[in-house]
Formats: structure tokens, C-alpha cells, sequence
């Protein structure tokens, strides 16, 4: 596992079922990263923040784990519950891809199978984020699993791009 750093040094780590959970590669998309990012349009509070690491392993086999925040702005000290997915919520994710051949399973935070979500560190200006989590998610068979000692220290990328702006940039001007 990885230390609980406060400096953006990259590092994401937990257990998931007792078991160490550390991004791992090769794969065609990151193994870790991490967003903050203004994306609803104006008078919606439209920041959404996001961790996803993934772990490769043989024969296809895939586990991720992903977090997100969404229309909340973030404030270092913060703390979240991680609950089912909606506008405004904090809701968190594991999957596990067995094989090339297998189908996927996810399973999800509700409103009763919850989790927690700490913010040591949040850092606009330098793009930095590092905290702890823990939680237990459910699949659709009522299968549960438990992701515990969950620490992160993450650089995030961060647009901070209205709607509006975006399509005031973007829509050719048409002169008469």
C-alpha cells in the first residue's frame, strides 16, 4: 500500500476484500486519474470530481474502482458519504471484469450500503488531492464487497470551462 502523502505524488491504493488494491497496467486507457471540473452550465452548482483506478491483471481480467462527486464544489477537510448515484451525490463503484468472455460485474454504494469519502488535502491552485475512503457496494445478486484503508494522492486535471464560454468560443460567427 501506498503512504498517505500529502504532495500529488500519483499514488492510489487500497484493500478490497482483504486483498491489496494498487493501479496496475498495461491498458489502453490510464490506470489512474483523477478530475475537478466546472461542466454544468451557469447557476447549477456544476463542479464534478473523479478518481478512477483500474488494475490489470492475466487473461483479461480487470478490476477498477471509481469515485465521484458530483455538483458539489470541494473544500479540503471535507467529508462525504458515498451513497447511491444521483445529482448532488457522493457515490462510489467497483467492477470486476473476470475475463475477455465474462461479462462485467458492478457493484454500486446505495443509500443503505454506504461508504466515506475524506479530503486531508484539496488544492485548486496546485491540482492537488489526497484523503482516505472505505466502503461496501452491492451487485445486482446482493453480492457485497468491502474496499477498507483506501488512501489517495492525486494531481487532478481541472478545465474550469462553463457551457456558455465553451459555446461562445466555439459557434462560428456569421457576419450579414
Amino acid at each position: 500500500m501506498p503512504p498517505e502523502t500529502q504532495t500529488g505524488a500519483n499514488t492510489f491504493g487500497c484493500l478490497v476484500n482483504g486483498q491489496v488494491f494498487m493501479p496496475k497496467g498495461p491498458s489502453l486507457s490510464p490506470i489512474l486519474s483523477s478530475y475537478y471540473e466546472y461542466i454544468y452550465p451557469p447557476g447549477a452548482s456544476g463542479f464534478v470530481f473523479q478518481i478512477s483506478a483500474n488494475r490489470n491483471g492475466d487473461n483479461c481480467e480487470l478490476k477498477s474502482i471509481s469515485i465521484v462527486i458530483d455538483s458539489t464544489k470541494i473544500f479540503q477537510g471535507m467529508t462525504f458519504t458515498l451513497k447511491e448515484i444521483a445529482k448532488g451525490n457522493a457515490t462510489a463503484r467497483y467492477a470486476y471484469y473476470p475475463s475477455c468472455t465474462v461479462s462485467q460485474i458492478y457493484y454500486y454504494t446505495t443509500n443503505i450500503v454506504k461508504g466515506e469519502l475524506f479530503f486531508k488535502k484539496f488544492d485548486e491552485t496546485n491540482h492537488i488531492a489526497s484523503g482516505t475512503f472505505w466502503f461496501d457496494a452491492i451487485n445486482t445478486n446482493n453480492d457485497t464487497v468491502k474496499i477498507t484503508d483506501g488512501r489517495f494522492d492525486l494531481h487532478f486535471t481541472n478545465l474550469k470551462v462553463s457551457c456558455k464560454k465553451l459555446f461562445e468560443k466555439t459557434r462560428p460567427r456569421i457576419s450579414l
